[in-house]
């Protein structure tokens, strides 16, 4: 989604990025600055996808570290539980 479409979807749900980074006890342009994908924070991406409805990956189709973290942690727990199963 575009920060625009991000930002109308949000106040439509009646919430605003200031709103937001007061939730997530977060400054407004970190939470900015992740809407308009000048920086990355899974955090405040999947905050914004919970309020919103939808994926972080259908928000955020451009960051491949949201999918990445996604992926590598089901991965490593999934490794874990098979280790600790083991023992």
């Amino acid at each position: 989604m575009k920060p625009e479409q991000i930002k109308q979807a949000l106040e439509e749900k009646g919430y605003s990025l200031s709103i937001v980074a007061a939730a997530l006890g977060l400054n407004l342009s970190h939470v900015s600055s992740v809407v308009y994908q000048h920086t990355t924070s899974y955090k405040v991406a999947a905050a914004i996808a919970k309020i919103i409805g939808k994926p972080v990956d259908a928000i955020f189709p451009d960051v491949p570290a949201y999918t990445k973290n996604k992926d590598c942690r089901a991965k490593k727990v999934q490794a874990l539980r098979a280790l600790l199963a083991s023992e």
